[in-house]
């Protein structure tokens, strides 16, 4: 079965790894995968074609028509079973070019709550969009309730395939980790924009200082709002304890620096990375937005706070890192919680989405 993929790039985003993944574990010997793209060529790109699997960058800048033409090329060239499409972007160019092409199968993985904020984004996908695609594919129980209480999306057709990962990639390593900072390390791996709630780690870690001197903070990945973040630590006093990383290309090195994860996300679709982070042994501290609940328990893996809340992030962080014991009793619940979330399953999801379809 030949099944093309559309995403607007292959950068470090949750829908990109988890692309990714999904592409190392799905049966190669039944799916023949193919990607194409509009990015810049990426370590993710790198990764598919060791993988070998196909990945073509379309030509066309960032005009959709012009995108859209040169999909059609594609999906003339290999025509495709199934299209399936991830974010916005790619989805209206995806599912729109593949329909009038004779694609009858479609699907489109539903990675974010963020896109349908935008009122022209929820009329596109019910009204335009809707007819056409055979499967929505939530992240989330918490996603796909919202597509169809608030995008009106038919229940039908909203299907829940929850993000998976390698485990075995982010399984703690044997021995101790490498150390940064004779104190606690608290990290975070995220895009730098206002939804991941950075704003409030960085206060939750000015608040910190007194009782905790010693406490650094690593901060992985880019976004726009790098250079306000960085101005707000340094109004803050922190920019001795906190670290910039930038973007991170080996994760899994990333977490074991770490002694605890931090998300603060306002809104969440899923959080790939609090799975990534539990995998690699760390507990972590995460916002009670979204799908976030949906696999970190409050007092198992770690603790849930309130979004926006520099307090709560501050007592939550305060707790772990001054209680070693209850820490490393968290980091093996959380070990063992991702193990649940492995990408294998994922792709069994997957496979059968294809195969009802057909």
């Amino acid at each position: 079965m030949r099944i093309l993929h559309l995403i607007p790039d292959l950068g470090l985003g949750g829908a990109q790894r988890l692309l990714t993944y999904a592409a190392a574990a799905v049966d190669r010997n039944r799916y023949r995968l193919e990607v194409a793209h509009w990015g810049e060529p990426s370590a993710l790109q790198a990764e598919l074609e060791r993988l070998g699997v196909p990945v073509h960058r379309l030509e066309g800048g960032r005009s959709l028509p012009r995108l859209a033409r040169a999909f059609g090329r594609r999906v003339r060239r290999l025509r495709p079973d199934v299209v399936h499409t991830h974010l916005v972007d790619a989805d209206l160019i995806g599912i729109l070019t593949a329909r009038a092409l004779g694609v009858r199968r479609c699907c489109a993985s539903i990675h974010s709550f963020s896109f349908f904020a935008v009122r022209r984004h929820r009329w596109r996908y019910r009204w335009l969009l809707s007819p056409l695609v055979g499967r929505f594919l939530a992240v989330s129980h918490a996603l796909a309730d919202y597509l169809v209480r608030e995008c009106g999306l038919p229940a039908s057709r909203v299907q829940v395939v929850t993000n998976g990962i390698d485990t075995a990639r982010f399984a703690p390593a044997a021995g101790p980790a490498p150390r940064c900072a004779p104190g606690p390390t608290v990290g975070v791996l995220t895009r730098l924009d206002a939804r991941k709630g950075l704003r409030y780690l960085l206060q939750a870690m000015a608040q910190l200082r007194s009782d905790l001197p010693d406490v650094r903070l690593l901060i992985g990945g880019e976004g726009e709002d790098r250079s306000a973040l960085e101005r707000e630590a340094r109004a803050l006093g922190l920019m001795g304890c906190v670290e910039f990383a930038g973007a991170v290309s080996d994760s899994a090195q990333f977490y074991r620096r770490l002694d605890l994860f931090v998300l603060p996300s306002l809104d969440e679709a899923f959080g790939l990375v609090v799975l990534e982070a539990m995998a690699a042994g760390l507990p972590v501290v995460g916002t009670r937005v979204g799908g976030i609940p949906e696999i970190l328990e409050d007092g198992a893996q770690g603790r849930l706070v309130a979004a926006a809340d520099s307090r709560a992030l501050a007592s939550a962080i305060r707790e772990l890192c001054q209680d070693p014991i209850r820490r490393s009793q968290m980091a093996e619940q959380a070990h063992q919680q991702a193990l649940r979330f492995d990408i294998g399953r994922t792709a069994r999801a997957l496979e059968a989405v294809y195969e009802e379809l057909m």
